[in-house]
């Protein structure tokens, strides 16, 4: 290999770490965050996919929407429904589906940890600057799409 060969893969291997160290490190304080209200980063996704997109969604869609197996829902669903959080109910429209749908009182409690979500990030993206931000989101955009095409 020729030095600039070297280089380049120096840089991204660089490149790559720093990846993976960003996302680590920031679903580790996720997790630190919500772990006051006794949740996980990938419960949280499930709140807020009820919340955000709408509650009564099939189990089997929830897997697909979260990219994850069926067994590994059901572990986080089963977690957020001790907690209080969520239920599941028959389909109408499907006896043997079950659909998910928020408690009546998880709402208040998801405001109060999207509020806690929010100061962690604040936190950390305040101490950026408009033109960091705005170019770590271009660069990253970018990454997504390339990532998605392949």
């Amino acid at each position: 290999m020729t030095d600039s060969q070297d280089s380049i893969q120096q840089r991204e291997d660089e490149f790559t770490r720093l990846v993976f160290d960003v996302s680590r490190l920031w679903r580790v304080q996720v997790n630190e965050t919500l772990g006051a209200f006794d949740l996980t980063a990938s419960a949280w996704a499930v709140l807020r996919i009820l919340r955000d997109e709408g509650e009564g969604r099939t189990q089997k869609d929830l897997a697909g929407e979260l990219a994850i197996e069926g067994p590994t829902l059901v572990k986080l669903l089963d977690g957020l429904e001790k907690g209080d959080w969520i239920e599941r109910r028959v389909s109408e429209a499907d006896r043997r589906a079950k659909t998910i749908w928020l408690k009546p009182g998880a709402r208040p409690r998801i405001e109060e940890a999207e509020r806690a979500l929010a100061r962690f990030r604040h936190g950390v993206i305040g101490e950026l600057s408009d033109e960091e931000k705005q170019s770590y989101m271009t660069l990253s955009r970018k990454l997504r799409d390339l990532l998605k095409s392949r």
